[in-house]
């Protein structure tokens, strides 16, 4: 499933915590980098990734609204719920993946750990899907690391600082 594969880096933003709205949820973490581990199964078939990932300050802060969007076009979060050291969640998927899953997120400001559950549609066919994800803080990015990330972000957001 294309779209909690293509996470790592936007879901490791997903790190510390203060719900916005009862339908949404802001969290910032340390900029840094950090080791991406994630093991995803869609109807049975297991899938591992693992990276590093060099997160500037511009990236720290992110809300479950726009995370669930940069996952894919057409995703969504709701019914969020603070929780001791994080959210639970639905995320919602109508693009080009459909699907729904439930989420939790715990954290600190230098490590987290997502866990969801829930069916995505194989074309016509619901097949079973689980992911667990974690990120843990490795250190501070070299220079050259910051220069790259801060170049590429400021690409993707014009007019950014």
């Amino acid at each position: 499933m294309r779209l909690l594969i293509t996470a790592g880096v936007a879901l490791l933003a997903v790190c510390g915590a203060t719900a916005d709205t009862l339908k949404d949820g802001s969290v910032q973490v340390a900029p840094g980098k950090y080791k991406w581990m994630q093991e995803t199964s869609l109807a049975g078939v297991p899938l591992k990734e693992e990276n590093l990932e060099c997160l500037i300050p511009q990236k720290s802060k992110i809300t479950l609204s726009k995370l669930a969007s940069d996952l894919e076009k057409g995703c969504s979060v709701d019914n969020v719920r603070a929780i001791k050291g994080g959210f639970l969640f639905k995320l919602i998927c109508n693009g080009k993946t459909t699907g729904t899953a439930d989420a939790t997120l715990l954290h600190t400001d230098k490590s987290m750990t997502i866990h969801a559950k829930g069916s995505a549609n194989l074309g016509p066919i619901p097949v079973g899907f689980s992911m667990k994800a974690q990120a843990t803080y490795q250190g501070a990015c070299t220079p050259d690391e910051v220069a790259k990330e801060t170049e590429r972000f400021l690409k993707e957001n014009p007019g950014a600082q």
